[in-house]
Formats: structure tokens, sequence, C-alpha cells
């Protein structure tokens, strides 16, 4: 009794071991079941004998690779170069010949990056909606670091940025000379008068310092629509001059760029309020059409009319100029300040929030 008790107890531990020794594979892969093709001899053997393939479990990515300027968003994100791209559970899983989780279609599509791991001396990165891919077809962003400013109340004058380097003129509708003085992209001047020559606006931006209007962003102070309650927040936006500014009842108190509508997808006009708020969230539009786009992580969205909503922008840096398709692009740090700023108040931890009768969204006014 005691020898059958010792062979037991030894086929037992010979077992362990042998599980224990066996590699980690999660699963095998193999055809679907139905009909036979023996020419496909990747995956039929002799006698129409399917071929089983072992997938490997998912990898341990190791920390997302860093993009500049990462401290103006807390995330990495790449754009993807090609496509369509195969993403797989495992960077194995494309040698094996195991089926990609999910293709990236051909078009304007962005990830965000998650992680990296190695294999076979090639770095693959983990996407966030799921799946590895190549780094090499992917590009890592470079987020705008552009950001708008505070404003005191009232401005003495109007005030703009400067959309191009740009040398100013001594007067309206001359060339710029050997005095002239230079501004680079993002300047902001004052603006102190106005004129016009032919069918062209000019500035005086200082003394004997004049540019043509289409080189700079103008924000001007507006009164609040009649629907806003005195001191009540609200935004204006301007889609002449591609810029916004906030304000409490009359009180001008922050003002940035903006990338609106392209012509083909103009950005709606009207007085709106704002009706849900998204921390992050993916956008996709023109489903196999030739300006496809999908955006993984879209920062601090406002949405103000069916899908149109202001959100953080990190695919570029075009701001001051008409660039989307239909929504109002802000740079990631201004996003960030009025998701803040504006109503519904989300609270920390939530990721989305929905204006109520007892809160409604703080207004939105669009414009020519």
């Amino acid at each position: 009794m005691r020898n059958r008790w010792i062979v037991l107890l030894a086929l037992l531990v010979t077992a362990s071991i042998f599980i224990v020794a066996l590699p980690a594979y999660a699963a095998e892969v193999g055809p679907s079941r139905g009909y036979c093709n023996p020419e496909d001899t990747d995956n039929w053997g002799p006698n129409c004998t399917p071929i089983r393939k072992r997938r490997l479990p998912p990898a341990t990515p190791s920390r997302a690779p860093e993009a500049p300027l990462k401290s103006v968003l807390p995330f990495t994100y790449g754009y993807v170069m090609t496509g369509p791209v195969a993403l797989y559970s495992n960077p194995a899983d494309a040698e094996q010949g195991a089926p990609p989780v999910r293709i990236l279609n051909l078009g304007y599509v962005w990830v965000r990056i998650m992680g990296q791991v190695s294999h076979n001396n090639q770095t693959w990165y983990l996407t966030e909606a799921g799946g590895y891919l190549p780094a090499p077809l992917v590009a890592i962003t470079r987020p705008s670091a552009f950001q708008g400013i505070r404003v005191g109340g009232m401005p003495a004058t109007p005030f703009a940025w400067v959309l191009n380097y740009v040398q100013t003129s001594s007067r309206p509708g001359d060339k710029p000379t050997t005095n002239s003085v230079n501004y680079k992209r993002y300047d902001v001047v004052n603006i102190y008068e106005q004129r016009q020559v032919g069918k062209e606006t000019w500035y005086r931006i200082g003394e004997d310092q004049w540019v043509v209007q289409t080189v700079v962003a103008k924000v001007e102070w507006r009164p609040p629509p009649p629907e806003v309650s005195p001191g009540e927040k609200w935004i204006d936006v301007s889609l002449f001059e591609q810029t916004l500014a906030a304000y409490e009842g009359d009180r001008m108190v922050y003002a940035t760029l903006v990338s609106s509508g392209l012509p083909q997808w103009p950005t709606v006009k009207g007085l709106f309020r704002i009706h849900t708020k998204y921390e992050l969230g993916p956008m996709t539009g023109r489903e196999g059409k030739p300006d496809y786009y999908s955006l993984e992580s879209v920062p601090w969205s406002m949405y103000f009319y069916q899908d149109f909503a202001l959100h953080g922008a990190y695919w570029h840096d075009r701001f001051g100029w008409q660039h989307s398709h239909g929504c109002v692009n802000l740079p990631p740090l201004d996003a960030k300040w009025l998701y803040d700023w504006t109503s519904p108040y989300v609270p920390p931890g939530a990721r989305v929030r929905a204006a109520t009768q007892a809160e409604p969204g703080t207004w939105v006014s669009v414009h020519d």
C-alpha cells in the first residue's frame, strides 16, 4: 500500500513539473471550421488536418516613450503614418499568423500610446484602444505649447496674436523697409488704429508700425448676449478671427486662438449651452471617405450642439486658422483651463458630466 502512495506521489510531482515547464501560451489559434482549402498550406496540413498555432499571452509593456513637451499633456500620442495597419494582442502573434485584434484603416489616424515592448530587436507600441503595432509606423507627436492669456476686464484696446512671421510697414499699404520691426508667430500686440487701403485693412500696432489684417487674429470686447444673466459665464467664438474669449458677465477673463471647421465642414453658428463634458474620449468620422479620421483620447471636450464641441487638439499647431471637421479646436492648455472653468462642473475622478436644469451648461456664442 505504501509503495502505491509513493508511485502516485511521484506521478503527481512529475506532472506538476511538466505543467510548470510548459510555455505560457494563452490559447491555440487555428483555421475556422468549415470547408478545407488544401492550397492554404499555412492553415491546413495533409488530409485536411488543421494546423494549430499558439497565441502568446499579452506582453507586459514598459513605459510609453516620452513625447517632447509632455508637460503640456499627461499622455503620449502618435500619428499612424500608413494604413491599413494590423494590431496584435502580442507582437509575436504577427509571426505566428494569429488574427489581429483590430485594424487601423488608412486615414488621419492618431493613437494614444500606453507602453512599449521589444520583440526581435523591434519596438512595438501598445495603444489605448487595444493592440500592439510596430513603432516605425508611428510618429510621436509634439503637442502645441501655445496658451492664451488671462484678461483682467475690458481691454483698453483690441489686441491680437501674430499668425506668421511679419515685418511692419511705416505706413499702411507700404512695403517693409530696413527700419521695419519683426514679429514672430504667437506674439501678442495691441491694435491702436485701423485704416482701409483699397480692399485691405491695416492695423497700427506701434509707433510707425503697421501690419495687414490677414497676418493677425484680433480679440475685441463684445457685450454679452441678451440671454446671458448679469455676471454669468459665457464664451465668445469668432469664426472670422479664429479667436475665443471667455467672459463673466461683461468682464473678459481669458482669450486664446482656435481652429474652427474648414469651409466644407463649417462650424455651427448661434447661441448654445454646453450640454456634456468629457475628460477623454475617441473621435472618429468620415468612415470610408478620403478624409477619414480617428483620434484616440481627445482631451477636455465640451459639447455645445449635437456633436459640435470645444476640445483640445494635440495633433496640430494651426491655431488661428480653420483646420477642423466642424468642432472648435483648442490648444491643449486652453482646453484644460476652459474645461475647469465652465459648467457643468466635473468632480475629480469623474470622466463625463451632463448639464442639468439645476446646473445648466455655460453659454457658447459662435458668430462670424
